[in-house]
């Protein structure tokens, strides 16, 4: 990839929320489908496979455990998301500076073997972290944010990667304070992604839920097995995880342009580069060289 243009900054958090919003539905056309329909169907494989399975749990209770096969898809499933969010973001990054949105190209790069090993170094960390009482998380995730952006714009991967995300997330502007770190501003605009995944996720799937839970409720006061007759109700979970999927993959790219966003203006006010930007805009450009 090219090196990319920083965005001038600095940008308020709530122009931020609002940005990363204008810019999603702006370019949802072009970079939503390459990405939503592999990651509905493989949604929709794992779904499938886990109704299949706790079908023939209920016919047979002698047949409980999963088989190796549905962890592995389950596993493939996590790998695509994962890679999904990278050409969400690839083509985010293209979409702010101007470039031709590429998808073919993003998703050849988030394919390279550098990039994926980037990618699982960056998600183990992260999972280490909610392991640790979930709290190191609150720290751990937000300075990994800038990695895929770092990736793209700056062809640096692993633990170069990594650590220029942390003295990204990690720097301090002239002049603010300790929660003016963008590590902060990183944090809570993953909070609101989580928050909205949540809320929108819950409107998706309760109407498929809501009539297992009743039934459920329903065989439990009459001292009925609650488990009987249970598989037709995962069956209907497999809709659900589909239109969940779809719903996911908009939220991602949402997320994909704030991360985006955020990036260019720390790494703009770090540098100067927004400065520099500034000054072109009102003298028309930089200077012309001097003839030695």
């Amino acid at each position: 990839m090219n090196d990319l243009s920083p965005r001038p900054g600095p940008m308020p958090f709530r122009l931020l929320i609002d940005e990363a919003l204008r810019q999603a539905r702006r370019h949802f056309r072009i970079l939503y489908l390459p990405v939503a329909v592999p990651v509905a169907v493989s949604s929709t494989l794992v779904a499938v496979t886990q109704a299949l399975w706790f079908s023939r749990l209920t016919a047979s209770p002698a047949a409980f455990g999963m088989t190796p096969g549905i962890y592995l898809l389950a596993l493939i499933n996590l790998g695509l998301l994962m890679v999904a969010f990278m050409v969400l973001l690839t083509g985010a990054m293209d979409a702010l500076t101007g470039q031709p949105i590429d998808m073919k190209k993003a998703w050849s790069f988030a394919l390279r073997g550098r990039i994926l090993g980037t990618l699982l170094l960056c998600y183990v960390g992260a999972i280490a972290s909610l392991f640790c009482c979930c709290f190191p998380a609150l720290f751990v995730v937000p300075l990994l944010s800038f990695v895929p952006p770092v990736m793209v714009a700056e062809d640096r991967s692993g633990f170069d990667g990594i650590s220029r995300s942390s003295e990204l997330n990690l720097y301090l502007p002239p002049g603010g304070g300790f929660f003016d770190r963008p590590l902060f501003k990183v944090l809570l605009f993953l909070l609101v992604g989580l928050l909205i995944s949540y809320a929108v996720g819950l409107l998706v799937a309760l109407p498929f839920q809501l009539p297992m839970w009743i039934d459920m409720f329903r065989k439990a006061a009459s001292g009925e097995d609650t488990l009987q007759g249970m598989s037709r109700w995962i069956w209907l979970q497999v809709p659900a995880q589909f239109l969940n999927a779809l719903v996911s993959t908009a939220i991602y790219l949402y997320i994909a342009f704030g991360v985006s966003l955020l990036y260019f203006d720390t790494r703009g006010r770090k540098e100067g580069s927004d400065l520099r930007s500034e000054i072109d805009s009102v003298f028309g450009g930089p200077p012309p060289e001097l003839p030695l």
